[in-house]
């Protein structure tokens, strides 16, 4: 696997992205809060709202805090190396 380091543009535009995501988060969570306020049931609307703003704060929360370190290479550990497993769960 190539080595992969981060320039500084992509290393402040990861973030740049995260407060982007969290700072988009004011007028769905606006919005939400008035259909909220509008009905005492949940609808559709609101569900997808909601998760729209769950998953807008997640990834602008790891975004910003963790930046392009999410795509450091990982080293596995030898064992797991070459392991496969059929679809019924056992060991081929």
């Amino acid at each position: 696997m190539a080595s992969w380091h981060p320039s500084l543009t992509a290393r402040i535009g990861v973030r740049l992205i995260g407060i982007a995501l969290l700072l988009g988060l004011r007028p769905e969570s606006v919005r939400l809060h008035r259909l909220v306020e509008q009905s005492t049931t949940i609808t559709p609307a609101q569900a997808l709202l909601a998760a729209t703003c769950f998953i807008s704060a997640s990834l602008g929360a790891m975004l910003l805090v963790c930046g392009p370190n999410l795509w450091k290479p990982v080293s596995v550990a030898r064992r797991w190396h070459g392991h496969a497993v059929d679809g019924r769960g056992h060991s081929r």
